[in-house]
């Protein structure tokens, strides 16, 4: 049962890995084509007046959000199909309450937060506008995750493409037809709304028709909330962290340096949903897990070692070929966003060495309070190092960034103790570390390549080099076992497609780890 458990979550990782890369490069052409068409000043305008109302939609559904993930699967894990239904039921409605609240909230108080935060009196209006974005996000999380409590990956996964699909087809018109920053602004917005209504109109249809008992709102809402909360205000906490140094940057920054940074921020993109689609995967295997009483240290370092092994590379990839990423994809008048995205990736490394898995893992098995304290941990750190580094030290928009991994090494050895200490859990530390030597001598390797004047040759040569590196390294340094290949090959093997691209990876993979083993047993 627990091997079926461990094989769905990674094929649930596959589908949601998937769906968010596709969903990813088409919203960064999306993001590209709006930047480009507005420039650096007018593009960090846009990525301004989503500030205040991304800040309000850290309060939608307070704890029931998360709670969702964690009832549907525990739920469904034993056999109670209907308590599964009228929970994610009346989830919905309360999600769907306080998102309009919350909307209503931001449209008011959009001049009044755009002169206090923002110190940007003008930013009034695209607030008001942006302020839809609360309603839409409501719908576009309430869909995905939803989805997620049930396994229902592929339903999640295209919910998120959908989005995307609809982002590229607008926003970029309406600045062309010269709407301008209100045009890429209609466009985000309408994108959410579109692709979160669609998919709550079919996880209603496909799983939950007649299943709702208002009778049972009330206690079900409070139910999800008593479980959620630690961990929710964990979360709001961390994001309010977060949003202090945002704030921090407005003030520091003129709208077009917001805009580098911003652009900056978008090729991290793909490791943030990386991270995302593992751990939303993970989170109801961790529930599961914990309802047939499986192995928890086992489940633990599996989920620690397969996500860095993916994301510690790209991490690296992104140091080494930030110059040629920016050149190409957003031109010469974002050359300054180079050096932003050099410190922004390394910045994220204590994410690659599996900070993104505690929460998920803590609230997989009810620990909620712990993911509180992680939250707490990581946010404290930001907030005391973020203003000490940027104006103390006079360090700038680095210092932010300085801070930035500071708070994310701290929460994450808070949170390798905490699995330890509470749940028995200890990461592999001989694979990860490994992990880290392997991505290391990659990247040195690219780093010293020759550089052709062509950026997109530079970025091809870096893309070869690197990843052959590290895909030859990983099984003969033990990175990867003949284990971890057995699980792949189950999960990867669907769909078609799928298999019949990765097939080819996989028995070079196995090829390598035969030889490894095979010199072993020679010398034993």
């Amino acid at each position: 049962m627990a091997l079926d458990i461990a094989k769905r979550s990674v094929k649930g990782s596959l589908i949601l890995l998937v769906s968010n890369l596709s969903a990813t490069l088409i919203n960064a052409v999306a993001i590209i084509l709006m930047a480009r068409l507005l420039g650096p000043s007018r593009y960090g305008t846009y990525s301004l007046a989503l500030l205040i109302p991304g800040l309000i939609q850290l309060f939608i559904g307070f704890g029931a959000l998360p709670a969702v993930i964690r009832y549907a699967a525990y739920y469904n894990s034993i056999g109670k199909e209907d308590e599964a239904k009228r929970f994610t039921s009346n989830v919905i409605v309360f999600l769907g309450l306080t998102g309009t609240l919350l909307t209503i909230l931001c449209f008011v108080l959009a001049g009044v937060l755009s002169s206090l935060m923002l110190n940007r009196p003008s930013l009034g209006p695209y607030v008001e506008l942006a302020s839809l974005s609360v309603l839409g996000s409501t719908a576009l999380q309430t869909s995905i995750t939803c989805a997620i409590g049930w396994n229902w990956m592929t339903l999640s996964g295209s919910t998120t493409v959908t989005q995307a699909v609809v982002q590229l087809a607008l926003s970029p018109a309406f600045i062309l037809l010269g709407f301008g920053v209100t045009g890429a602004l209609v466009g985000h917005l309408a994108s959410m709304l579109i692709a979160g209504c669609a998919g709550v109109g079919v996880l209603y249809i496909r799983k939950l028709k007649g299943s709702g008992n208002l009778r049972s709102f009330y206690s079900d809402v409070r139910e999800m909330n008593v479980y959620g909360i630690p961990a929710y205000a964990g979360y709001v906490i961390n994001n309010l962290s977060s949003y202090f140094v945002l704030v921090l940057l407005a003030a520091i920054a003129t709208n077009t340096v917001y805009g580098y940074y911003q652009v900056a921020v978008n090729f991290t993109t793909p490791v943030t949903l990386l991270a995302s689609a593992m751990i939303n995967a993970l989170f109801p295997a961790f529930a599961s897990i914990d309802g047939i009483k499986g192995n928890v240290n086992q489940a633990f370092r599996h989920a620690y070692r397969f996500i860095a092994f993916l994301l510690t590379p790209l991490i690296m990839f992104l140091i080494v070929s930030a110059g040629p990423l920016v050149r190409i994809l957003y031109g010469a008048a974002y050359s300054s966003s180079v050096s932003y995205l050099q410190l922004l990736a390394f910045a994220y490394l204590p994410i690659a060495f599996g900070y993104s898995v505690h929460p998920a893992f803590f609230n997989g098995f009810g620990k909620t309070k712990l993911t509180f304290v992680l939250f707490v941990t990581a946010s404290v750190t930001l907030v005391l190092a973020a203003p000490l580094l940027a104006l103390t030290a006079n360090l700038g928009v680095d210092g932010l960034i300085y801070a930035n991994f500071i708070s994310d090494f701290v929460a994450w050895a808070v949170g390798t103790y905490l699995a330890f200490r509470f749940l028995h859990a200890a990461l592999d530390i001989r694979s990860t570390v490994t992990i880290l030597i392997v991505s290391a001598a990659a990247y040195l390797v690219t780093l010293y390549l020759p550089h052709p004047a062509s950026a997109l040759l530079a970025l091809v040569a870096n893309f070869v080099v690197f990843f052959g590196i590290y895909i030859t390294l990983a099984p003969l340094s033990n990175a990867i076992t003949g284990k971890d290949l057995d699980l792949l090959e189950v999960t990867l093997s669907e769909p078609a497609l799928i298999g019949k691209v990765t097939s080819p990876f996989l028995r070079y993979e196995r090829l390598l780890v035969n030889i490894r083993t095979g010199d072993q047993q020679k010398s034993g």
